[in-house]
């Protein structure tokens, strides 16, 4: 695709890097006294962690002195110095050495981070430094070792606006047409006699705002008859605009499945793709590769699409006062600087 074309795609979207939790890296990258530079959500970020406690921070990559990249500086304890001319600065942006400087510097740009399952969160704001409004739930049967790590994949980048994950969730008319028939796990192998039935559902969080969920429950169709026995749950749970999504899969003969898909932009039409997953010990594994499989084949037959394809405003819709709506109006909250046209009824987003 052109940069004309592509240019053109992104107009029609809203922002790209609404605010929410964002997937930096994987906790075990980033070692006590490793610092790395990542670059997302529009921001050039030095993450970092401290030989002190082994907190992780992140902070605006360039010096406030004379703009070095803090990547390439080194950790002392839990501060991180600039390998151009010393200056020393802790996780909350705090200029805590400087030497031959004049005076005391404003305290530099930062976000705040977190370990969370093996993943580093980071909490985007329009408002840099920004305290997160909302904190990313405890899993108690992962504390509790009910359910262990039993796998991850890496998807690469991938070329979609952010918000399409939530758009696919409340776009039920799609599952018949995209998601009807049944794939080998992993691939787009197509299993002949084989369908899906889908009943798809959608809904609001009635105590955290910031919560939506997702449900879907599966049935094998087979040469026109429908399994029940064959019927498995599903419920996502987005936790924020998409950035990092949670499944809870429910499976006959298989148990309980949790999942983390996680959407990080790199750029305004690009996501990197990470799925983390987690279940019994005594599951054996090639069944719980089934059900991540399985979904993953699901998600390909989207991505196709939302590769090459345009953000239609909700104007261009029919009217809307069911899931879609609803949808727009709750993911709205995660631009709190101001309205989002593509996001209000009864307009488009301009160029």
């Amino acid at each position: 695709m052109s940069d004309r074309a592509i240019r053109h795609r992104e107009r029609t979207y809203p922002p790209p890097y609404p605010d929410g939790w964002y997937r930096l890296a994987a906790s075990k990258d980033i070692r006590p006294g490793e610092v790395r530079h990542v670059q997302c959500v529009g921001e050039q970020i030095a993450l970092f962690r401290s030989t002190t406690d082994g907190t992780v921070a992140a902070v605006d990559a360039f010096c406030p002195h004379q703009g070095a990249n803090l990547a390439d500086g080194v950790v002392k304890g839990d501060r991180l110095q600039c390998p151009f001319h010393g200056w020393q600065l802790d996780g909350h942006g705090r200029i805590l050495s400087h030497p031959r400087a004049a005076a005391q510097p404003p305290a530099h740009r930062h976000w705040e981070a977190i370990d969370y399952y093996g993943m580093i969160m980071m909490y985007r704001s329009a408002r840099p430094g920004a305290r997160a409004p909302y904190r990313l739930p405890p899993l108690a049967t992962i504390d509790s070792r009910q359910l262990v790590l039993r796998g991850q994949y890496d998807a690469g980048e991938v070329d979609m606006h952010i918000i399409e994950f939530a758009e696919n969730s409340v776009d039920f008319q799609h599952f018949p047409e995209l998601h009807g028939v049944m794939r080998i796990p992993w691939t787009s192998i197509r299993l002949p006699w084989i369908r899906i039935r889908h009943e798809p559902s959608w809904s609001l969080d009635d105590t955290q705002e910031h919560v939506s969920y997702f449900g879907d429950e599966a049935t094998l169709e087979i040469g026109g008859r429908v399994y029940e026995r064959t019927r498995s749950r599903a419920l996502i749970t987005f936790l924020g605009p998409g950035s990092i999504v949670k499944f809870d899969f429910s499976v006959p003969r298989v148990g309980n499945v949790i999942m983390f898909q996680t959407h990080t932009p790199v750029a305004a039409l690009k996501q990197r793709v990470t799925f983390r997953w987690f279940a019994a010990r005594r599951v054996p594994r090639i069944l719980v590769s089934y059900v991540v499989g399985n979904w993953i084949s699901q998600w390909r037959q989207d991505v196709a699409i939302w590769k090459r394809k345009i953000y239609r405003p909700l104007r261009s819709r029919p009217a809307d006062a069911g899931p879609r709506g609803m949808m727009h109006r709750w993911y709205r909250r995660f631009y709190p600087d101001g309205p989002v046209a593509n996001l209000s009824e009864g307009s488009e987003h301009g160029s």
